[in-house]
Formats: C-alpha cells, sequence, structure tokens
C-alpha cells in the first residue's frame, strides 16, 4: 500500500481520528489502548535527535526528580517506587545504566591507565636521571666494571667449584643418591652460569658507555639516563621491574606484550594497557554483582515477605548513586588535578558512599538503628569479599582476552 502523501502525514491524528500504532480511537496526547504519543509522522533530524535524548534521559522532568531524590534522600527513590510512584521517576534499571555509562564513559576519555603509565616512567626517571660531567660518569663507570670484574671472578669460581663437587660426587656416590645429587647440584650450576652471563651482559653495556664518553670533551654535561637507555636498547638490558608469570597464566595480547617486554619504558606501557583491559571488564563485572547484593540483601532480610525483585530494585538504587558519585569523583581528578581541595573532596565523596548505602538501608527496610547497623556490616562484609572476587574476575577475563 503507497505511503500517502508527506502533507497528509504531518501532523499527529486530531481529535478523535485512529493511533497511527494500533488503529483504535486515539484521545488526546496519548492512545489510551498502546500508550503511543502523538506526534509528527515526518519530523526534521534536530525533532529526532531532540526525541531520542529526552527518551534516554528522561529530560521530560523525570531525570532532575529522579536524580533529586536519589542523590540527596537515601532511600527515598526505592520508598517511591515499592509505593507505586513509578511514572514520574526513571526506572531503575534506566538510572543505573545511565550512571555507569556516564562514569565509564568518564574513565574512558581520563584513562587512569595511562596516569600509571606515566607514574612509573616518572619513578624511573626520577631513580635515574641526571646530567653529570662525562669525565665524572667515565669514572663511575670505571667503578661499576671494577665491582662486575671482581662479581665475575667470583661467578667463574663458583662455577668451578660446583663443577669439581660434581665430578667427585659422581665418582663416590652411585645409584639413585647420584642421581638426586648430580640433579642438585646441576641446578646451583645453572643458575650460577645464568648470573655469570648476566653479569657479562651487564658488563657490555657498561664497557660501551664508556668508550663513547671517553671520546667526549672532559667537562662536557651529558644525560646520564639517556645514555642508560641507548646501552639497554643496544644490549637488550633487563628491566628493573620484574613480573614473572606463571607458565599457566592465560596469554592475552596484553599479557604477551608484557611477558615481552624488556626495558622499563616497554614495561610500564605493557602495565598500562592490562590495567586499560582490566578496567575495560568492570562493567561487565559490576553487572554481575548486582543480582548477589540483591540476594545477599533477600538473605540478610530474610524474615521479610519481600519478593527478589523488591530487593534489586533497592540495589540498583544505590549503585547508581555510587557510579554517579564515582562519576563526579572521575570528573573532579581529571579537571582538578592534584591540588589539596581536590583530594579532600574527594576523600569526603569517597566516604558518603558507604553512609550513603547505611541510610538508604535504613529508610527502605525500617528497622532500629542498631539492627540496621549489625546487618550493614554483615552486607558490608559478604560485598566486600563480592567485590575482590569480582576485582579478580576482571583481572583474569583482562588476561583470557
Amino acid at each position: 500500500m503507497p505511503l500517502p502523501e508527506p502533507d497528509q502525514r504531518s501532523y499527529p491524528p486530531a481529535g478523535d481520528a485512529a493511533c497511527a500504532n494500533c488503529g483504535l480511537e486515539a484521545v488526546g496526547d496519548f492512545c489510551s489502548t498502546c500508550g503511543q504519543k502523538h506526534t509528527p509522522l515526518r519530523q526534521p533530524v534536530r525533532h529526532f535527535l531532540a526525541d531520542a535524548f529526552q527518551e534516554y534521559f528522561g529530560l521530560d522532568g523525570r531525570l532532575w526528580a529522579s536524580l533529586k531524590l536519589l542523590l540527596f534522600r537515601p532511600g527515598a527513590l526505592t520508598r517511591a517506587y515499592l509505593e507505586g510512584h513509578r511514572v514520574r521517576y526513571l526506572r531503575p534499571l534506566r538510572l543505573y545504566l545511565s550512571a555507569t555509562l556516564l562514569f565509564f564513559f568518564l574513565l574512558s576519555v581520563f584513562d587512569p591507565a595511562e596516569t600509571l603509565r606515566q607514574s612509573l616512567s616518572e619513578q624511573i626517571e626520577a631513580e635515574q636521571i641526571g646530567m653529570v660531567r662525562a669525565a665524572d660518569r667515565v669514572a663511575m663507570l670505571d667503578s661499576t666494571l671494577a665491582v662486575l670484574a671482581v662479581e665475575r671472578a667470583q661467578g667463574e669460581a663458583l662455577i668451578d667449584s660446583l663443577r669439581a663437587r660434581t665430578d667427585s660426587l659422581q665418582q663416590v656416590l652411585t645409584g639413585s643418591e647420584a642421581l638426586d645429587s648430580l640433579g642438585i647440584d646441576l641446578g646451583d650450576t645453572f643458575a650460577a652460569v645464568g648470573d655469570l652471563a648476566e653479569t657479562e651482559r651487564r658488563g657490555q653495556g657498561v664497557r660501551w658507555q664508556r668508550g663513547q664518553l671517553a671520546a667526549l670533551p672532559p667537562d662536557s654535561l651529558i644525560d646520564a639516563d639517556a645514555w642508560v637507555y641507548a646501552a639497554r636498547a643496544l644490549y637488550a638490558e633487563e628491566s628493573n621491574i620484574n613480573i614473572d608469570l606463571p607458565a599457566w597464566a592465560p596469554r592475552s595480547r596484553s599479557i604477551e606484550r608484557l611477558a615481552a617486554s624488556r626495558t622499563n619504558e616497554e614495561k610500564s606501557a605493557a602495565i598500562a594497557d592490562f590495567a586499560r583491559s582490566a578496567l575495560g571488564q568492570l562493567p561487565t563485572v559490576m553487572f554481575l554483582l548486582l543480582p548477589f547484593f540483591a540476594l545477599v540483601l533477600k538473605g540478610v532480610y530474610f524474615r521479610r515477605e519481600w519478593y527478589y525483585s523488591e530487593h534489586l530494585v533497592f540495589a540498583l538504587h544505590t549503585h547508581a548513586f555510587a557510579f554517579t558519585v564515582f562519576a563526579l569523583i572521575a570528573m573532579l581528578i581529571g579537571f582538578g588535578g592534584d591540588v589539596d581541595w581536590v583530594t579532600i573532596t574527594v576523600r569526603l565523596l569517597f566516604f558518603s558512599v558507604p553512609i550513603y548505602f547505611f541510610l538508604a538501608q535504613k529508610r527502605v527496610y525500617g528497622q532500629s538503628w542498631l539492627k540496621t547497623a549489625t546487618k550493614a556490616l554483615m552486607l558490608a562484609g559478604l560485598y566486600g569479599m563480592a567485590l575482590l572476587g569480582g576485582m579478580v574476575l576482571a583481572i583474569i577475563l583482562a588476561a583470557s582476552v
């Protein structure tokens, strides 16, 4: 059937015309049967975007009414919802999803993983950076070479001693005793050989630096940190950020990058990449923890003849408040930086979350302060363990995906 002419579809049905959705009689601004709002069928894109924005965020007044109760009257929004006042407020799931979407969007914008990488890099630079005279650096490298020579001599002597001991044991002992002793001594020998190889590799980098710097004028200023990194790049010097991964550990892209990194800068970038992957798993983990929190509530208040869904409404509202606060904290840290008033405000906001949970629990379930405090401690203990498990799960998912 062909569509009517555009001018016939520009306005909603007038008077008691038929609803465009269900075809039944339509009275007023909304259909009394299906609830569809009478709006023009043909709209400019600005109207379409405005309707979509209003539909998601509830900018018809419900968002602000919901936020007013959610932020400033702990538990009042849950009470209103359970008492049947639902049309005037956003639905609990939408409110929770909006808060989490805002928080994790801000988290991706401000990227705390990059802050972690910069912190690690700055820590390394603080230990190594410095402009020094070439002659002073050469003298220090000479001292280092002398120490490495002693270490090399000691390592060679230890290897000779272990080999001699292994030969003598093989001549004296037989059978299983010889095999056991041989295994122990060979293990010690391999470790000593590895230490000696590490000493030799460090010596190559130090000798290269000394040879290059000795050719410079003695009073010239050089960046010691840059020369250290150059030696590491040439001789693959190991990082002083040591991360040993067990053989059974899963190997995602970020894990492989972490295992393959050699220098401190590569390690820092790999750690930040892994942290970014773990943060990306948090929305899924937190959404999975919500039903558990509601289940714990139902267990703690088992004498209440409440449905599980009613406890779930309380869980959605309290978690929506928590993520709204976390979003505010992210904006304060992202825009305010590391200043005193931001630090104090962030701490106060963090402390407001458990206080809010407690006050909301008191208002919603209506028990005495003592009973509420006792059950709040039980909830905190059980949910704290669940949160710890959730963090571990996020790390496992980041290491696996």
